[in-house]
C-alpha cells in the first residue's frame, strides 16, 4: 500500500511538473540599455513567475538575472519568517540586465527560460548614451522633466492632446541634435517636436523629416535653460504611441555614398551630416569574410556615435556613375554583371548606362534605394542602342524597380534610371544591381521553441523558398539535437508544394532541458552542392536562434493504429489512434490531426475534420478525414495531436507521423447556365417559350476518359427533359427541356445533374451545382406569346 501510494503521488508529481505553463513574452521596457551599466527592465507576457534564466542571441556582452522586488516605503514583517514581499502578477517580471563596457552596439534577442520551455524573443538594444524614461507629470513647462544632455529619452504619448516636456541646460554655440525615433520603429506616433526658450517661446518646430519622425538641428544662441516638447501631430495618443529622442551635441549622419561596397575591396565613402568634426570622407576596407548583405555603420567622433545608416556588402564588381550621363551619347559604359552606384542629383537628372550582351543571355536589373532609406522612387527603362524602350518598371519591391530580360539578340543596350516625380538631391542615392538569374533556395523552419517529451514525438515544419527557377531536391536535417533524440533527415522533392515536417522522437533517457538546434539544408545547383543554414521563425518572424526543450514523461501519449491513410477528393476515410495514460491522469483529451497544405497552409485547407474527445474510460479515438473536392492531391505526412488540461495548464502531445494520400476525383460537372426560364404551355401551343437548352460540361482529371452516366434529379410533373450521357473522351452533353401546361407555373424549381462512372471497380458519383428553372405562367390568349418568347430568349 505505501508503495502504491508513492507511485500514485509520483504520477501526480510528474503531471504537475510537465503541466507547468510555458513562458511567453510580449514586450520589454525599457527597450534600450546603456553599455557598461546594469539596468532593471520589465518583461511583460504570460506565465513569468517560474522564470529561472535568460538567453541573449546576437553579439555578446549581456547577462541577466531575476531582479528583487521593488523597495516599498512601508513593509510588513512575519513572526516566523518565510513570508517576504513579492509581486503577484505573473504577467510581469523585473529583470536585472548587465551590459559589458565593450559590448557592441545594436539589437539583441532576449528570451525567458523555465523548466518547461523557452519563450519567444523580444528585442533589447545596446546604446552608448545614458537612458532616461519619461516620468509623469511632465505635460507642461512647469512640470518639465529635467534631463542632462547628451541623453536618450524614452517615452509614451498615452492620451489624446498630451504633450511631454523636458528641461535641459545648454551653452552658447553648441550644435544640438534632437532626433525622434517613432515611425521608424513601428510606433503609430506622428511626432511634432519643438524647442522653447526659458520663457516658453517656441524657437523651432519639426515634423516629417525622416518619414513621420521629427529632427531638430539647433545652434544654441546663448547659455541657459531650454524646453523640449513632443506631441502627436494629430493630437492622438495611446499606450503604444512610443517614442525615443536622441538628444545632445552628437554626430548625425544624413547619408553616405556609395551605399555599399564589394567584399574583399576598399571603398571611399563620403559622409554628409552634422557635428562630424569636418569628417567628410572615410576609406573603408570590406574584409573578404564580411557578412553579405546589409549591416549598420556609424560615424564616431570625440562626442560619441552617430545614428546608424545601412551599408551593403556585395560580391559583384562595383561601378560609380560619372556625370554627365543623361543622354544616350554620353551614357556610362559598364560590363555586366555589376553593381552601379549613383545619385539622381540635379534638375531632371537621368542616369544612363550602356552595356553589351550575348544572344540568349538573361539579366536582372534591380534598384536598391528605398530599402536603404533613400527617398528615390525609381523608374527603370531598358532600351536598345537607339533608345527604343524594350521594358520599363516602377515599384516592384516597395519603391524599388526591377526588370528581368532575356536578350534574343546580341548587341548593345541601355539601362536608364530616374525618379518618378523628377525629384533630386544628394540623398537620392541608389545601387543598381545587374546580375544573371542565379538559381538558389532558402529554407526556414518553425516553431523556434519546439518542446519534446521523453518517449514521445513533436514536429518541426520546414519551408523551402525556390529562387530563379531552382527546381532541384533539397535535403534538410536538424543539427545539435541531444543524444537520445532522433530527427530523421528530410528530402523535399522538386515538385513538392506541401511544407514538409521533421518528426522528432525522444527516448526515455534523453537529457532534459533546453538545447540550441540548427537546421542545415543542401541542394545541387549547376552540378555543385550548395549548403545553406535554415532560418528559424517565431510566429512568421525570422529570429536568430531556435531551442529544443526536452521534458520528462507526459501524462499521456498517442500512438497511431492506422499506419497509412488514403482517400479521394470529396471522399472520406477513417483513421484510428490509441491513447495511453499514465498514473494519476484521468482528464479528457481532445484529439485531432495536423499537417500542412501548400506552404504553411494548415491541413484543414484541404481536409475537413472534427476533433474527438477521449474520456477517461476510452482507449482509442477515430477521426473522420474528408478531402475537399478541390483538395491538393498527393501524399503528405499528418500527425495526431492530443490536448488536455492537467493541473490547470494545457498539455499538448503528438503521435508519430503517418502518410495521408489524396487521389484525384475522376471528374467534375458544371452547368453551362446557372438559371433559365420557360413558360408552361399546352402541347398544341407551338412556341419557343416552352422550351430551353443548356449543356453539362465535364472536367476530366488525370487519366480518366471513360463514359459518364447522367441523370436529372428534381424534375416536376409537366417538365420533360431528354436523357443523355457524356460519352468516352467527350467533354459535354446537351439537354433540351420542355414545359407543358401541367408544369407548376409561377414557381422556381431546382434540377440537379448527377454524373456517375466506374473506375477500377469503384463507383464514383458527382452532383453538379443546382440549375434554377423559373416556370412562367402562360400569356393571355390575345396573341402575346411573342412577349413570352422574348422572355425565354432573354433568359
Amino acid at each position: 500500500r505505501p508503495c502504491l501510494q508513492w507511485i500514485v503521488l509520483f504520477g501526480f508529481f510528474v503531471v504537475a511538473v510537465q503541466s507547468q505553463p510555458i513562458p511567453k513574452l510580449t514586450s520589454v521596457s525599457p527597450e534600450w540599455i546603456q553599455r557598461g551599466t546594469t539596468s532593471v527592465v520589465t518583461l511583460e507576457g504570460e506565465n513569468l513567475s517560474e522564470v529561472t534564466g535568460f538567453i541573449f542571441s546576437g553579439e555578446g556582452g549581456l547577462t541577466a538575472t531575476n531582479a528583487p522586488p521593488p523597495a516599498y516605503s512601508a513593509n510588513l514583517e512575519s513572526s516566523r519568517g518565510g513570508i517576504v514581499p513579492g509581486e503577484d502578477d505573473e504577467r510581469k517580471l523585473r529583470v536585472s540586465v548587465t551590459v559589458a563596457p565593450e559590448a557592441p552596439l545594436g539589437a539583441r534577442e532576449l528570451r525567458a527560460v523555465t523548466a518547461t520551455g523557452v519563450s519567444e524573443p523580444v528585442i533589447v538594444n545596446v546604446d552608448f548614451l545614458s537612458q532616461i524614461t519619461e516620468r509623469e507629470p511632465n505635460n507642461d513647462t512647469n512640470h518639465a522633466q529635467l534631463v542632462e544632455l547628451p541623453v536618450a529619452i524614452n517615452g509614451v504619448i498615452r492620451e489624446s492632446a498630451e504633450s511631454d516636456f523636458f528641461r535641459f541646460k545648454a551653452q552658447k554655440a553648441q550644435r544640438l541634435i534632437f532626433d525622434v525615433y517613432a515611425f521608424r520603429s513601428g510606433s503609430p506616433l506622428d511626432s511634432s517636436l519643438a524647442l522653447l526658450d526659458a520663457d516658453g517661446k517656441e524657437l523651432v518646430r519639426s515634423e516629417d523629416v525622416n518619414g513621420l519622425d521629427s529632427l531638430i538641428d539647433f545652434t544654441v544662441p546663448h547659455d541657459g535653460e531650454y524646453f523640449l516638447q513632443i506631441r502627436d501631430f494629430r493630437y492622438q495618443g495611446a499606450k503604444d504611441f512610443k517614442y525615443r529622442i536622441v538628444a545632445g551635441e552628437l554626430p548625425c549622419l544624413d547619408g553616405i555614398f556609395p551605399l555599399g561596397g564589394q567584399r574583399g575591396k576598399s571603398v571611399e565613402v563620403s559622409l554628409r551630416g552634422r557635428n562630424l568634426d569636418a569628417l567628410s570622407k572615410m576609406k573603408l576596407k570590406v574584409e573578404p569574410t564580411a557578412p553579405m548583405g546589409q549591416q549598420e555603420i556609424r560615424a564616431r567622433t570625440a562626442k560619441g556615435y552617430s545614428n546608424p545608416v545601412l551599408f551593403d556588402v556585395g560580391g559583384l564588381a562595383e561601378f560609380t556613375e560619372t556625370e554627365p550621363n543623361n543622354a544616350l551619347t554620353n551614357a556610362n559604359a559598364v560590363t555586366l554583371p555589376v553593381v552601379i552606384n549613383g545619385r539622381i542629383n540635379g534638375e531632371k537628372d537621368v542616369d544612363q548606362f550602356k552595356f553589351k550582351v550575348e544572344k540568349e543571355q538573361t539579366f536582372i536589373f534591380e534598384v536598391e534605394a528605398s530599402r536603404f532609406g533613400s527617398p528615390l522612387d525609381a523608374v527603370l527603362y531598358l532600351t536598345d542602342a537607339k533608345g527604343k524602350v524594350i521594358q520599363q518598371n516602377d515599384d516592384t519591391v516597395g519603391a524599388d524597380a526591377r526588370i528581368e530580360q532575356r536578350f534574343s539578340e546580341a548587341g548593345e543596350y541601355v539601362i536608364r534610371i530616374r525618379d518618378l516625380l523628377e525629384r533630386n538631391g544628394e540623398d537620392f542615392a541608389y545601387r543598381l544591381v545587374v546580375r544573371p538569374p542565379k538559381p538558389d533556395f532558402t529554407v526556414s523552419f518553425f516553431p523556434d521553441t519546439p518542446r519534446l517529451y521523453r518517449d514521445s514525438y513533436t514536429v518541426v515544419g520546414v519551408e523551402v523558398q525556390r529562387q530563379a527557377g531552382f527546381d532541384g531536391a533539397v535535403e534538410a536535417r536538424l543539427e545539435n539535437v541531444p543524444a537520445g533524440v532522433t530527427a530523421e533527415p528530410l528530402l523535399v522533392p522538386p515538385d513538392s508544394t506541401v511544407s514538409p515536417m521533421i518528426v522528432l522522437h525522444a527516448s526515455e533517457v534523453a537529457p532534459l532541458g533546453r538545447h540550441l538546434i540548427k537546421l542545415a539544408a543542401s541542394g545541387v545547383i549547376d552540378g555543385q552542392r550548395v549548403n545553406h543554414e535554415g532560418r528559424p521563425e517565431a510566429n512568421g518572424r525570422a529570429v536568430r536562434e531556435a531551442f529544443l526543450t526536452v521534458l520528462d514523461k507526459p501524462p499521456f501519449t498517442l500512438e497511431p493504429v492506422t499506419l497509412s491513410a488514403r482517400t479521394e477528393q470529396d471522399q472520406s476515410t477513417a483513421v484510428e489512434v490509441a491513447v495511453r495514460r499514465f498514473e494519476g491522469f484521468l482528464g479528457e483529451i481532445q484529439v485531432t490531426a495536423e499537417g500542412f497544405s501548400s506552404g504553411k497552409e494548415p491541413l484543414t485547407r484541404n481536409v475537413e475534420l472534427k476533433p474527438v474527445t477521449v474520456r477517461a474510460t476510452d482507449g482509442r479515438a477515430t477521426l473522420n478525414l474528408k478531402a475537399k473536392l478541390d483538395s491538393e492531391t498527393g501524399t503528405r505526412l499528418i500527425l495526431f495531436k492530443g490536448e488536455a488540461k492537467a493541473e490547470g495548464q494545457t498539455v499538448v502531445q503528438y503521435s508519430r507521423a503517418i502518410p495521408l494520400t489524396v487521389d484525384p476525383f475522376p471528374f467534375t460537372l458544371a452547368n453551362s447556365l446557372p438559371r433559365l426560364a420557360i413558360t408552361a404551355l399546352p402541347p398544341d401551343r407551338k412556341s419557343a417559350a416552352s422550351e430551353a437548352e443548356f449543356s453539362v460540361k465535364a472536367n476530366r482529371r488525370g487519366w480518366f476518359t471513360d463514359d459518364i452516366r447522367l441523370k436529372v434529379e428534381g424534375v416536376p410533373e409537366g417538365i420533360v427533359i431528354n436523357s443523355t450521357n457524356i460519352t468516352r473522351g467527350a467533354s459535354e452533353a446537351a439537354y433540351r427541356i420542355v414545359a407543358s401546361d401541367k408544369a407548376p407555373a409561377g414557381k422556381e424549381v431546382s434540377l440537379t445533374i448527377i454524373g456517375s462512372a466506374d473506375v477500377n471497380g469503384r463507383s464514383y458519383q458527382f452532383r453538379a451545382p443546382p440549375l434554377k428553372v423559373t416556370i412562367n405562367a402562360p400569356a393571355s390568349e390575345n396573341g402575346s406569346d411573342q412577349a413570352a418568347e422574348k422572355t425565354a430568349s432573354a433568359k
